[in-house]
């Protein structure tokens, strides 16, 4: 009896020592195992933090590319456009007769402009090389007491027209036009009242000018 009551409590000690010597272990093994889900934790917030930084960073670097591929494009757009339209322009001045018939054309003799070679000091008739928008203007100066009427015509069609007189002093003005013109139609500068006395005034300060140019092609 006595051999087994000393077994019994051999036993039991062992068992006690077990129980208490395990428990610092599983305590130490949860401290542990807690301290490296919190750093764990604490890189992957700061994982996300960078993420987000980068993300955002690629989304500005993104979005600076496709406004300069834009501001590219446009560029490019305007480039093709230039190209693709022909310089047309002219401008003229001094008339060959300064006392216009009504209906007759004003030509201009002296062009110190004509790309294209669309106007003729000849005829006094610009022809459009290429169709598109125009612009056309017509500077005109009269001597006092002597009234000019005139048109802008386009293919015998007026697009616009003046009236000027002015009684006491020689007097200048002008008319505009913005007109679609096709290529080979014809633009002039027409009188509708006629004058047996010179009408039309110039000196070094006053010049009668007929001028054009392509807008848009």
């Amino acid at each position: 009896m006595t051999k087994y009551y000393f077994i019994f409590v051999l036993v039991e000690s062992l068992i006690f020592n077990w129980c208490f010597a395990e428990e610092p272990d599983k305590f130490s093994y949860e401290s542990k195992l807690l301290d490296k889900v919190i750093r764990l934790e604490l890189k992957v917030e700061g994982m996300e933090k960078e993420m987000k930084k980068t993300h955002a960073n690629t989304v500005s670097v993104l979005e600076n590319v496709n406004r300069v591929l834009d501001n590219k494009t446009a560029e490019l757009k305007l480039l093709e456009e230039r190209v693709d339209k022909p310089m047309v322009a002219f401008s003229a001045y001094s008339p060959v007769d300064k006392s216009l018939d009504s209906s007759q054309i004003l030509v201009l003799q002296t062009v110190p402009l004509n790309e294209g070679n669309g106007y003729d000091n000849v005829i006094g008739v610009f022809t459009a090389p290429v169709t598109g928008l125009y612009y056309f203007v017509v500077h005109a100066c009269n001597y006092a007491g002597r009234g000019f009427y005139y048109d802008i015509i386009l293919e015998h069609n007026p697009v616009a027209r003046s009236t000027q007189y002015n009684n006491v002093n020689h007097d200048c003005n002008s008319v505009s036009a913005v007109t679609m013109v096709t290529a080979g139609q014809r633009v002039w500068v027409k009188s509708t009242s006629g004058n047996s006395s010179p009408q039309l005034y110039e000196n070094s300060y006053r010049r009668t000018t007929f001028a054009g140019f392509l807008l848009q092609k």
